[in-house]
């Protein structure tokens, strides 16, 4: 487990920010899927609500490791990450619901990762080096 520095988590969190999320199904086809509803819960750990994910909730219970892309403008990481749990209830999935709901979005529930590591995928003199 890592602890996102400041310039992911600032990524992260921003509601402008461009997020997906990568799974992989059993048969080992690959699945990407804008994923808006993305939060940090904390320094090390990412919630995603289960909003319309049919395929995405089935490959995780297949396979819990996944990959977020989060990006705006020249600045982008990749974060390697393993669905830990999915929860029905609690305080981080009622502010999923909260903030969904204003959309009219039903939250089915909602998928808490821990970051494992993240790589700079932005332009510049980074781009492909492990960030942590």
């Amino acid at each position: 487990m890592v602890d996102m520095p400041e310039p992911v988590m600032r990524l992260v969190v921003h509601p402008d920010t461009n997020k997906v999320l990568a799974t992989v199904s059993a048969s080992n086809e690959p699945h990407v899927i804008i994923c808006g509803s993305l939060m940090a819960t904390s320094s090390d750990t990412i919630a995603v609500a289960e909003v319309y994910m049919y395929r995405t909730a089935e490959n995780l219970c297949n396979n819990s490791k996944a990959e977020i892309t989060v990006w705006k403008g020249r600045e982008a990481y990749s974060l390697k990450v393993e669905a830990l749990e999915r929860i029905e209830s609690g305080p981080v999935f009622d502010k999923m619901s909260r903030s969904l709901e204003r959309m009219h979005m039903e939250v089915d529930g909602v998928w808490i990762f821990r970051v494992l590591e993240i790589w700079d995928e932005g332009i510049g003199n980074l781009t492909g080096s492990k960030v942590a």
